[in-house]
């Protein structure tokens, strides 16, 4: 009876084992996926190489460093630390403090002989913005080497404010390029609204029931923004001001960086957005060109010839647990993921009544 006991035990022992084997080995295999997946074209490095090459002489030692602008422009990143599965996407944002950190570094590395910025942004902050379009002017400042930009499908507004900086700037076939103008903040007024409906699926505002809604606040238009009364003509003009304000300078930026006339912009352009052949007309680009037409053209304006490559900083490599396990700060419960910071930063960006140089919706559909 014993014999068949320690068997019974036994086999639960082992279904146990492998089930928990099981469970850390797929968990692992997640893990290593993770590390192996780069950006399309990406090669991992070499151990101890500091770059990861994406296009090129494989052993030149003459670099052009690329440089992703893509998705909401924003200010500075949040600080985190990479959870194990962050590889399975972020959604897109580019911060501008980070490209002015990257570039910086750029100008001390005399291997790196131009930059190639990777641009696709429907723009974003006014000051994420320019804090590319200053680091491109810094880098070229203190090293002298050529910027080329690519635009991949858009590049509008706020793209348009950072790359004028740039020495060349071209497309890819069927992309769209301008949107020079600024968004201001946005207010919602509920014209003699009865009720609010707070059910299952938050339908809005309704006409059946009452509203007692108070706000407390010291200071004339503190409370600007409250749904339940219209800005005054007063509060209105002042923010109008300074919307027109925003896009004077922009404006501008965009003439004296391209050569373009201010008058044409405002009265020709507009904030519309233009293809290749109508962009180039105006001066916003410099021609349409295919990713790796628009590298060699990068390398030319180096005078590299065929000796160089282009790279990016290559990842550093984790150890198993740290790639298996998110570290959690001290002192916090549960570390949030990457995404969720990311997607906070972006949200955040559209609800503060600040100026956007943005084009699409005042609410990225992530943020509804």
């Amino acid at each position: 009876m014993s014999k068949k006991k320690g068997s019974f035990l036994g086999s639960i022992f082992s279904m146990i084992s492998k089930i928990v084997i099981g469970g850390f080995l797929i968990i692992a295999m997640f893990a290593v996926g993770g590390a192996l997946l780069t950006p399309s074209g990406e090669q991992l490095p070499a151990e101890g190489s500091q770059f990861a090459t994406l296009y090129g002489d494989d052993e030149s030692n003459q670099l052009l460093l690329n440089v992703n602008v893509q998705g909401v422009i924003l200010g500075t990143p949040p600080r985190f630390e990479p959870g194990p599965f962050s590889f399975l996407g972020t959604p897109a944002a580019t911060y501008g403090y980070a490209i002015r950190e990257k570039l910086l570094a750029a100008a001390k590395n005399e291997s790196i002989k131009g930059v190639f910025i990777h641009m696709a942004t429907p723009g974003g902050t006014v000051f994420g913005s320019l804090a590319i379009y200053n680091a491109i002017e810094e880098y070229k400042a203190k090293t002298g080497n050529p910027v080329l930009v690519y635009i991949e499908g858009l590049s509008a507004s706020g793209g348009v404010m950072s790359m004028v900086a740039a020495d060349k700037i071209y497309a890819d076939e069927g992309s769209y390029v301008g949107s020079i103008g600024v968004l201001g903040p946005t207010f919602l007024f509920y014209d003699e609204p009865t009720s609010i409906d707070g059910g299952l699926l938050a339908g809005g505002v309704s006409t059946e029931g009452g509203i007692d809604q108070t706000i407390v606040s010291a200071g004339r238009s503190k409370d600007l923004g409250n749904p339940f009364r219209r800005p005054t003509p007063e509060e209105l003009s002042i923010l109008q001001g300074s919307v027109n304000t925003e896009y004077q300078r922009f404006v501008d930026h965009v003439s004296s960086a391209r050569n373009v006339d201010a008058s044409v912009i405002i009265n020709e352009m507009g904030a519309q957005i233009f293809g290749n052949q109508q962009a180039k007309g105006y001066g916003l680009i410099d021609g349409t060109r295919s990713w790796n037409d628009s590298i060699e053209e990068l390398a030319k304006l180096a005078n590299l010839g065929e000796d160089f490559r282009l790279v990016t900083p290559s990842r550093p490599r984790m150890g198993l647990i740290d790639t298996l396990f998110a570290r959690v700060p001290e002192g916090a419960s549960q570390q949030p993921s990457v995404e969720d910071l990311i997607r906070a930063d972006i949200c955040n960006a559209f609800d503060l009544p600040q100026a956007l140089v943005y084009y699409g919706s005042r609410q990225p559909q992530m943020c509804q």
